[in-house]
């Protein structure tokens, strides 16, 4: 993946991953926001239910107070008449019942004795100390209790005062005040929520009092929110958000007695987290589109000519310095770097110009070695022309020319010019300088066009070349005058070492991808050290060498990406080998 792609990729995916962040981070914190927000709200409305009824017990006790201190009251229950309770308490009590929503007024003797009941004055005399634990207190203690407490008419907000004249206790006044629909009604009336009001029983909780359905009944969540837990959900009902709050309801002792269901309608909160919710991913989009901005910036002001520098230097490394330097003009850090890469093609076409001036030196030297053996080769096609032409002339002299004989030897003398001009033409192709060019090529054919160049040397030293060409031989990238060069450098080394007599093997073949060529003569072998100095420029064996032919070969070869090994030959001497990555 090209680097200014990668850098683009990385810093994108990089600023995405931090906007997914910050965005998540601000949902979840409006989210946090909004859920206290209803929370708070939820737990007010439920201090205003305690409120209610702490207004209603306070009605309850300011009542029970005042009818607890009248003389005609603490006379009739002194005496026990019911009667005249009656008669001066049932006008009011319907007043009362009908106007401040009294439920209950009714007399009690110590302990806990029913003595009066006003909303209902057929029933008394019964004890009600197994369930009424509030007069039973009020009476042991001879003080006032108030608060809500469960009885046989459900929960009530109620105030128990003693009836005491002289500092003796002898009974008790109670008012009820209704918690129940009635008071459901005044609280929706009042803060525009909905209340129900559930009471445990043997198979769960039982409803008293809802101005709604009551949408959490989950009995483990009452049962939760009895045990002291408030418990909050929020979900969608009839297409609209709603809130709702579970909480417990404590008695006149601290002990949870009911359980407060408060519903709400959460659209304005819900419709605030909205609007939060659109500004943040709005907000991260803004972000991520200036992210991507910057990061094509960058790719266009970094990355792209770091890319094209890249290129140069590639191109430059195989060779090619009619290149262009890119971002030289530039006065930061690219810059320097470009104006290095300035200094390393001129250093480098320095290079290229001497190597090309010493291997053009090495060619011309394996050349004047092999000057006079050229030489006899064109004689020999130029002897043989002027023979044919000679007698030719000869029998255009006579009387009688054959002509049969003139064309046969015409036929022959083109044939000898011809190969007198590819002896010209092969020389002329190794010696020319010009700039590398690599294509594909077929070993075998080049080691069989060096063999031709050379086998007029070895005709002449009565040392013959034996050839041991693999079949198939896949093809090679290379320059094909260079790998000439090597091989005839090899040959002629092989040539030397090799006295008459003996004889030089010349032989490829392919493995593991790579093709080699070796060259092993019958000589003497390498003398102790040379081998490690062979390859170094200016060393040399040879008493009239300049010591540059097999260093021209390593460079040749490693600069197409190939090697070479030295081992003893077959049958003595000295083999000397060397590989070309194999094209497939």
């Amino acid at each position: 993946m090209p680097l200014k792609v990668r850098l683009t990729v990385c810093f994108v995916a990089l600023l995405a991953a931090t906007v997914a962040i910050l965005v998540s981070v601000m949902l979840n914190g409006v989210t946090e926001t909004v859920s206290r927000a209803e929370e708070r709200e939820l737990k007010g409305y439920l201090g205003a239910v305690e409120a209610m009824a702490g207004l209603r017990t306070q009605t309850a006790l300011a009542l029970a107070e005042m009818v607890a201190t009248m003389p005609d009251v603490q006379s009739a229950v002194a005496d026990g008449d019911r009667a005249r309770l009656l008669s001066v308490f049932s006008a009011p009590f319907a007043r009362m019942r009908e106007d401040a929503g009294v439920q209950q007024f009714q007399f009690h003797m110590a302990p806990a004795t029913s003595f009066l009941r006003l909303h209902q004055p057929a029933l008394f005399g019964d004890d009600l100390s197994s369930f009424r634990q509030m007069v039973v207190e009020a009476n042991r203690r001879g003080s006032t209790v108030q608060g809500l407490e469960n009885g046989v008419a459900d929960l009530g907000a109620r105030a128990i005062v003693p009836i005491a004249p002289d500092g003796k206790n002898i009974g008790s006044v109670e008012f009820g005040m209704d918690f129940g629909q009635e008071f459901a009604w005044q609280f929706k009336s009042r803060f525009a929520v909905d209340l129900a009001i559930h009471l445990p029983s043997d198979d769960g909780f039982r409803t008293v009092a809802a101005t709604a359905p009551a949408l959490l009944e989950d009995p483990d969540l009452r049962r939760q929110a009895f045990a002291g837990k408030t418990v909050l959900r929020r979900f969608m009902f009839d297409g609209r958000s709603v809130a709702a709050l579970l909480a417990p309801i404590n008695d006149y002792s601290g002990k949870p007695v009911a359980v407060a269901e408060i519903t709400m309608d959460a659209g304005e909160y819900a419709t605030q987290y909205a609007q939060a919710r659109w500004r943040a991913l709005g907000v991260g989009v803004v972000v991520l589109l200036a992210g991507v901005a910057i990061a094509w910036f960058i790719s266009q002001t970094i990355s792209r000519p770091l890319v094209a520098m890249t290129e140069a230097m590639h191109r430059l490394a195989e060779g090619d310095l009619g290149i262009d330097v890119p971002a030289a003009d530039r006065a930061d850090e690219i810059g320097r770097m470009a104006r290095a890469m300035f200094v390393f093609k001129q250093n480098r076409a320095e290079i290229e110009r001497q190597k090309a001036e010493r291997d053009q030196f090495a060619r011309l030297g394996i050349l004047g070695e092999m000057a006079s053996n050229i030489a006899h080769e064109l004689n020999q096609p130029l002897a043989s022309i002027l023979n044919y032409g000679r007698g030719m002339v000869h029998m255009l002299d006579g009387e009688a020319a054959d002509q049969a004989m003139l064309r046969t030897g015409a036929v022959a003398v083109a044939e000898q010019a011809e190969r007198a001009a590819a002896i010209i033409h092969r020389i002329r192709g190794f010696v020319r300088r010009r700039p590398p060019h690599r294509v594909r090529v077929n070993v075998n054919s080049l080691a069989r066009e060096a063999l031709s160049l050379f086998e007029t040397s070895t005709s002449r030293s009565k040392v013959p070349v034996r050839r041991r060409l693999a079949p198939h031989l896949p093809a090679v990238l290379g320059d094909k005058v260079e790998i000439q060069q090597v091989l005839l450098n090899l040959l002629q080394n092989a040539l030397d070492a090799t006295p008459d007599g003996g004889d030089i093997l010349l032989t490829t073949e392919v493995a593991d991808g790579k093709v080699t060529v070796s060259i092993s003569d019958s000589g003497s072998g390498l003398a102790p050290g040379v081998e490690e100095r062979m390859f170094d420029p200016f060393f040399t064996t040879k008493s009239e060498g300049l010591g540059l032919g097999l260093s021209i070969c390593r460079t040749i070869v490693e600069s197409h990406g190939g090697g070479f090994l030295v081992r003893p030959g077959p049958e003595g001497g000295v083999t000397i080998a060397f590989t070309l990555p194999a094209l497939s």
